[in-house]
């Protein structure tokens, strides 16, 4: 079977399990937590279903992971024990009788189908001849670096910043926000080229 045949449907029955788990917590914004774990799931299958165990397949395959499980968690922790997110709670009334189709095809595919895109250069990292240690691979990993602690820490910086109750209303400028207006989305773009020059 084609490889990138086989990841498809690795994700297709992961985005599916998370559907049927919304339906029994009553939560769509599951979804934003199978986000990241999806990344982790995507590039240890391919590195399993092509075979490729090479140290860079491995050091790939971590990075991916550690990026992974820390925004799923981080998204986990600032939703739990809160309403669901109310930009899932505002489809639950604007799509009516429609609403588990248009979740299954809108959040859950839709979702899958963007996954499987942005991880692309991952799947087709794991499915190529690994090429000797360089110092792009070294460059990538300094990239992957430099934008995991900006999402890190911004995302910290503006968690710290809304248990603030002076700060109802405001906008945060202090810290690496001071320097971009979104500093966690400036570090995830970056990370992703990290790993586009190690491959």
């Amino acid at each position: 079977m084609n490889y990138y045949l086989q990841l498809a449907i690795v994700l297709f029955v992961y985005m599916n399990i998370g559907f049927i788990l919304s339906i029994y917590i009553k939560r769509n914004d599951i979804a934003d937590v199978a986000w990241g774990l999806g990344f982790v799931l995507m590039t240890w299958s391919a590195m399993f279903i092509s075979e490729a165990f090479e140290f860079q397949n491995y050091l790939i395959a971590t990075l991916v992971s550690i990026w992974g499980l820390r925004l799923s968690w981080h998204i986990y922790s600032r939703n739990h024990n809160k309403p669901e997110d109310f930009r899932y709670q505002q489809w639950r009334t604007d799509w009516g009788e429609y609403f588990y189709l248009r979740s299954w095809l809108q959040v859950y595919m839709l979702q899958g189908f963007f996954l499987f895109l942005i991880a692309l250069p991952v799947s087709m990292f794991h499915n190529s001849t690994v090429m000797p240690e360089s110092c792009f691979m070294y460059t990538g990993v300094a990239i992957w670096a430099f934008g995991f602690y900006f999402e890190v820490v911004g995302d910290y910086q503006l968690s710290e910043f809304k248990k603030d109750p002076s700060s109802k209303g405001k906008i945060i400028r202090s810290g690496l926000w001071k320097y971009s207006r979104h500093p966690n989305y400036f570090g995830e773009v970056v990370l992703w080229w990290g790993f586009i020059f190690i491959a």
